[in-house]
């Protein structure tokens, strides 16, 4: 098959993510899918870097918010609540997710194909200080846009499947970001913690609700 040709095959994938419905709820109500998500992702990678005080790839930073969810555009979202509350779920996704980044890693001509894959790889290994910077801001920018709907309405949490897990996320720090130790993620996430508690209490809900 010509270069070409699987370079069209695969953004015709890449369509399958713009479809995957996340749990997450835009300000006017409609549900965010992936590449959504994938989007604001990438951005908050861009806004955040310049602050970062360790020497980073930005570049592969940023590759990495693109590929690191295109695995769900085969499989679905899993979402966090529902892994919390059956780690088997978990165990599940990741076997499924790499079954079908190897799919789209054969979609691709070298040396794209390889690239593609090692980025995913990368990002799911949680290894380099790239990744663990990727994967915090993957949570954070979630738990900000959590706090969207209708300025704040988080009552809608708690109609997800195992939804009474976002009170608790919300609100709880991340220990790869003590571990980073970079100021900007801190302030970052102190910051949607303070909107979380503030719109948990607008709304008459606490944590276990």
């Amino acid at each position: 098959m010509k270069r070409i040709d699987k370079i069209i095959n695969f953004m015709r994938a890449l369509e399958e993510v713009c479809v995957v419905k996340r749990d997450l709820l835009l300000y006017e109500g409609s549900p965010e899918n992936d590449a959504m998500h994938i989007f604001k992702l990438s951005f908050l990678v861009m806004l955040v870097a310049p602050y970062l005080k360790s020497d980073i790839d930005y570049t592969k930073m940023l590759e990495m918010a693109l590929v690191h969810d295109i695995a769900e555009g085969k499989v679905g979202d899993y979402t966090a609540a529902n892994q919390i509350a059956n780690p088997s779920i978990k165990e599940e996704k990741k076997y499924k997710e790499a079954q079908a980044i190897q799919e789209l890693k054969n979609l691709l001509p070298a040396p794209l194909n390889k690239k593609i894959y090692n980025l995913y790889q990368e990002y799911e290994e949680k290894e380099t200080r790239e990744a663990k910077i990727v994967s915090v801001l993957d949570k954070l920018e979630a738990n900000l846009q959590a706090n969207q709907y209708k300025d704040g309405d988080v009552r809608y949490w708690g109609l997800c499947e195992n939804g009474g897990e976002y009170y608790k996320m919300a609100l709880k720090k991340k220990p790869l970001i003590k571990e980073l130790d970079e100021p900007i993620l801190r302030d970052l996430e102190n910051a949607i913690i303070t909107l979380s508690k503030e719109n948990m209490k607008r709304c008459a809900l606490s944590p276990q609700e």
